[in-house]
């Protein structure tokens, strides 16, 4: 599967699918898939004139229409990490697929890679780790929180329901605070296995 491409013309974000890659999406996951990639496009370029605030939470919205489902359930596998056209084409995911989705649309819309990460947390009604997408305007603020259980984007240090445990994007992995990145964590010190199968897989697509 190919992902959506993207140029910058005079500063113009630019967003289009070739029509190979839609018939692939077809064939591979029916034309309700199709649809919601061609949607998808559309709503990149519509949007990618707006602030960095509206982009977050227009994006946030989009995604959390995706169903909620176990990576059992939708991948028949214990712990899958789907890209972002994976987790569109079947229209299902688990909270690991709600935030790739979003981040790497948000990079898509150009906001800088210093200012989003994804972040572990613990989710303590449920009892379980949880991830989440954090918003930073600088790396000293508290951070903002796109999340699929609680939908509306809040400070995280208005999210009493979460702990924090770490974040990482694909320049650095921290200690997760309420306010601010906190210290970075040598390499080797978190296995992030998944993430770098992620990034090889968008690769292959990319291809």
């Amino acid at each position: 599967m190919l992902l959506i491409l993207w140029t910058n013309t005079y500063a113009d974000y630019v967003y289009s699918i070739d029509n190979d890659a839609l018939q692939l999406i077809n064939k591979e996951y029916g034309e309700n898939a199709k649809k919601r990639t061609i949607h998808l496009v559309s709503l990149l370029n519509n949007i990618s004139k707006k602030s960095e605030l509206e982009k977050l939470k227009i994006i946030n919205d989009y995604f959390n229409k995706v169903n909620y489902s176990s990576d059992l359930k939708a991948w028949n596998k214990k712990d899958y990490w789907a890209s972002r056209e994976e987790f569109l084409s079947i229209d299902e995911g688990d909270c690991e697929d709600y935030v790739i989705a979003k981040y790497f649309s948000l990079r898509q819309l150009g906001i800088p890679l210093e200012r989003l990460y994804l972040t572990y947390v613990k989710a303590i009604k449920y009892r379980q780790s949880h991830m989440v997408l954090t918003y930073y305007k600088t790396k000293a603020s508290v951070p903002l929180v796109l999340d699929n259980i609680i939908q509306v984007i809040k400070p995280a240090t208005a999210r009493t329901d979460l702990r924090p445990l770490f974040s990482f994007n694909g320049e650095k992995i921290y200690m997760a605070k309420q306010r601010g990145l906190g210290r970075v964590i040598p390499q080797g010190k978190i296995n992030l296995t998944k993430w770098s199968d992620l990034v090889l897989k968008i690769k292959r697509e990319e291809k």
